[in-house]
């Protein structure tokens, strides 16, 4: 090809993606124009919008547009969903939403099939029968209010609050949960991080301020960008608002995108360069080429002096074992290109950023994996720079960088306090086993004011807490179990634990245990295995039916907010959680209900938004609102004091640090650099803790070694136990997500589940060759437990063994075996279930004369009754659960398995 047909090919894909995202643009913005409050300027501009409408897919012409923030998953990209005859017919992208820029995904209509499905839990229904065995009758909102109620009030007035144990899984009201568990007086609002995103935040966590959430890389306008296990193009954090700004970035600006992974992902499709990369190597690389960046003189010497906490020549030294042949010997990646990489990574400065995700994070070593990730963006000072590692400036709208000229957004008052910690002394305290006593007692102090007890605050697992709060969910049922927390009542809320759990065989054992869980009330959207094994069951509204306050970190690197807001009024009885709860609190009353003292939830949200500059009406028209006048988000730690914060500060002497005291407590506000009173990073020093001694002060203070990886003050690498000497009969099986469900959530979508049904086993074709299968073949898979883990350490090695179906995946990583985790339902209905007339792990029933159903069945193609593949296999029971030590991060991607092939019959 010459270069002008290469030139040529280059305008032409470009012009093509231009042209398709103006066409999906206009047919947004016509939507958004449609939705004003006002009519069109003229009758002329009115026929012309009619005229667009009508030529889009649906007849509009009826129809009305609302704004709304998706919840197909937790990146919530604006849309504005159609609604015609009280029914939600389509749904577009806002263009207005400066994240997401008007693109959804196929999950934003997907809402649709959730919010119309046949077998939707639609009125209160409490168990006739044993628990689990799927006999249920139907009550009223009285009733199942009213029980409740008279079962949470004694613990409350008893002074035993903390016996009300709240679990969620998908809980996006923005605190709203929080304020009916603080005004009960229970610490144990747990939650499911610790099988999610713990490993990864907790890095980002250290490295720029305990309250830090996310990143925010500024891949619109990068040059290089290194990808450790992160999949922007299917499913990631965040995937939305990355998509579009890096296909832009590689189609018009030639920005590279390399990928490490184990398996083929679309990211790793249209990447320049895809590497399968050994399990849990991804720290290795990154170490590897902070040691070239250093030995080339590569890094930015002047911000890694100012910024960074850690001394230039001791991470030299450090880096210095650390080369691309040893990273070589441990990634399978040859030295040669780890040290290409690094150059041309340094080359691209600031102008490069790093991404990671569940890939490098959720192993063993994962937390200090992505520590060493992050350095590198501080070793070239591409952080907080034009298409470099950009921070977002708000989680929620905490003000982390004290910018001027932010309104102040936050529920209305009065708001509960939080419960009191559980110091020596108090009754909770002495409730503990006399070894938990002793571990507790032997905190630091700040770490005793912010113990709760086992369920809420792990001792095990300080790091799981100090952080935001993360939790350690796969634990909870273990240590209910073990009797360290007694429960009186559980409420889970859209949570799958029943099915999603790491050994999820040991939470359906608890759940279903009357002794361990008198009382479990399950609130969910769907009726699925968590519910199943309910004693009441409350029907939740949908995205569609309900109001949230949203904000997120904006890639766009403006602050923004948006509002969630009814398309539709709830189907049946169904309610929004809000109401469940402020009802609850009025009925428990004592005082709780003083904080729910509201009657309709727009007028609470009203409250919520009134220092917005816009009026309410237009804020639920445009369903977005951020200043498109500010500057962008660059170089905010370069920013100077707010003059409120100097009022009364003091500079230490030694480090610069600018400290204001308000009501007795010392906080730090700003740095002094270049004589300039400037924000810094929001750590306690100011700067990015790339030197964090917090890690060995909370292995020294749970007992793990020093020696540990996981206690290292600095970013470092050690190999995760069982994979130190595997059999040549053992493989590595790792789980991951399609880009068309939310986590095990959605099987019950229809559109979904006709795009992804099934979960097969995927493998290399060597390795296919090696086992002697062919796709379509069945394989036993047999998982085994790592040694020294917290939960069942001493019990025998074998988890469990799932029966799989082969395909076959060219670029998988030959020791590995990967299954996606949302299939294999025994419950959700009976598009997840794949056409079963009856469920084959569980005891439903419940919906078996739901109008519609039969209709439903006969629709499912993939059932097996049809020839099909069904609903794929429930795996979750044979990943062993396997918390990563301080943080308390499941390590989904280390089992270490033998597969067998299974003759046919």
């Amino acid at each position: 090809m010459t270069d002008n047909d290469q030139s040529r090919k280059s305008i032409l894909r470009r012009d093509f993606l231009r042209l398709s995202a103006t066409l999906a643009g206009a047919t947004a913005a016509g939507s958004l124009l449609s939705c004003a409050a006002t009519e069109p300027s003229s009758p002329a501009a009115r026929d012309q919008l009619l005229e667009q409408v009508r030529s889009t897919r649906l007849n509009y012409s009826r129809a009305r547009a609302v704004p709304t923030i998706c919840f197909g998953c937790t990146t919530h990209c604006g849309v504005i969903g159609w609604v015609e005859d009280g029914r939600v017919k389509l749904i577009e992208g806002n263009p207005l939403d400066p994240n997401s820029q008007g693109t959804i995904c196929s999950k934003a209509n997907g809402l649709i099939s959730a919010t119309e499905y046949p077998e939707r839990l639609l009125y209160p229904m409490r168990r006739v029968g044993p628990r689990g065995s799927g006999r249920w009758k139907r009550i009223s909102w009285d009733e199942a209010l009213g029980e409740i109620a008279d079962r949470l009030r004694p613990l409350r007035e008893n002074g035993t609050p903390e016996r009300f144990v709240f679990q969620y899984g998908r809980d996006k009201t923005k605190g709203f949960s929080k304020r009916f568990t603080d005004a009960f007086g229970t610490p144990n609002r747990l939650n499911r991080r610790s099988i999610c995103s713990s490993s990864r935040r907790a890095p980002l966590m250290s490295f720029y301020g305990r309250d830090f959430e996310w990143e925010s890389q500024d891949v619109e306008n990068t040059q290089y960008v290194l990808n450790f296990g992160g999949n922007p193009m299917e499913a990631y954090q965040g995937g939305m608002f990355m998509r579009k700004r890096l296909m832009d970035a590689k189609v018009d600006r030639g920005a590279k995108l390399v990928t490490f992974e184990v398996r083929p992902t679309a990211t790793a499709s249209v990447s320049d360069e895809y590497f399968a990369v050994n399990p849990a190597s991804d720290g290795a690389i990154a170490l590897a080429m902070a040691h070239v960046i250093v030995r080339e003189g590569l890094e930015d010497r002047d911000f890694w002096d100012r910024w960074s906490t850690w001394d230039f020549a001791e991470m030299s030294a450090h880096v210095a074992s650390f080369t691309p042949e040893w990273a070589e010997s441990e990634s399978g990646i040859p030295a040669a290109t780890i040290e290409r990489l690094a150059k041309e990574f340094g080359a691209a400065a600031p102008a490069c950023c790093t991404m990671s995700n569940r890939g490098s994070a959720k192993h063993y070593n994962g937390m200090q994996a992505d520590r060493a990730i992050r350095m590198l963006d501080v070793l070239v000072g591409n952080v907080g720079k034009p298409g470099g590692f950009c921070l977002s400036t708000l989680r929620g709208w905490n003000n982390r960088y004290g910018q001027d000229g932010l309104p102040v957004l936050s529920q209305p008052a009065p708001k509960p306090a939080s419960p009191s910690p559980w110091k020596p002394g108090t009754r909770q305290f002495e409730t503990l086993a006399p070894e938990i006593q002793e571990r507790v007692r032997n905190f630091p102090q700040m770490w005793q004011d912010k113990y709760f007890g086992e369920l809420a605050t792990p001792s095990e697992y300080p790091l799981s807490w100090h952080w935001y709060s993360m939790r350690v969910g796969q634990l909870v049922y273990p240590y209910i179990k073990e009797g360290r927390h007694k429960v009186d009542l559980y409420m889970s809320y859209t949570l799958g634990a029943a099915y999603g759990m790491p050994e999820a065989n040991l939470a359906r054992e608890v759940l279903a245990d009357e002794s361990l869980i008198p009382f479990h009330v399950a609130i969910d959207i769907n009726y699925g295995e968590q519910a199943s094994l309910a004693d009441i069951v409350l029907p939740d509204a949908t995205a569609l039916e309900r109001w949230d306050a949203h904000s997120n970190n904006n890639y766009g690197l403006r602050p923004y907010t948006g509002i969630r807001q009814p398309l539709v009024e709830p189907l049946g009885e169904a309610r929004p959680a809000q109401i469940i709860w402020r009802d609850l609190a009025r009925l428990i009353g004592g005082g709780m209900e003083q904080h729910f003292d509201f009657e309709d939830l727009e007028d609470y949200y009203r409250e919520w938004y009134k220092n917005l500059p816009i009026d309410w009406e237009t804020f639920k028209r445009d369903g977005i609102w951020y200043d498109d006048k500010r500057p962008l988000d660059y170089e905010l730690y370069d920013r100077a004091v707010l003059p409120e914060h100097l009022v009364g500060a003091e500079t230490d002497p030694d480090t610069g640090v600018l400290y204001q005291t308000k009501g007795g407590k010392r906080k730090a506000v700003g740095i002094m650099q270049d004589g300039r009173a400037v924000q810094g990073f929001p750590t306690p020093t100011r700067r990015i803790a790339v030197y964090d001694p917090i890690f060995p002060l909370a292995a020294d203070h749970v007992g793990l070694s020093l020696d540990d990886g996981n206690a290292s003050p600095i970013p470092t690498y050690h190999k995760v136990p069982e994979h130190k000497n595997l059999g040549v009969d053992d493989y590595i099986l790792t789980t991951f997500k399609w880009n068309v469900h939310t986590q095990g959530r959605s099987a019950y979508w229809k559109h979904a589940a006709e795009i992804v049904h099934t979960n097969h086993a995927m493998m290399a074709p060597e390795t296919a060759v090696r086992l002697g299968v062919v796709t379509g073949d069945e394989i036993d898979i047999t998982t085994y437990r790592p040694k020294g883990v917290a939960y069942r350490a001493n019990e025998s090695d074998p988890v469990g063994t799932v029966r799989n179906r082969v395909r076959i995946i060219p670029g998988m990583h030959p020791r590995v075996i990967a299954q996606a985790h949302h299939a294999g339902h025994w419950e959700h209905g009976v598009v997840a279930r794949g056409g079963d007339t009856a469920p084959s792990g569980g005891s439903s029933g419940m919906a078996a004369n739901t109008p519609g159903r039969d209709e439903l069945s006969r629709q499912i193609w993939w059932s097996k009754e049809r020839g099909g593949t069904g609903g794929g296999v429930a795996i979750n029971h044979v990943y062993p659960i396997n918390a990563a030590p301080l943080v308390g991060g499941q390590s989904w991607f280390d089992n270490v398995c033998t597969v067998s092939r299974v003759d046919a019959v």
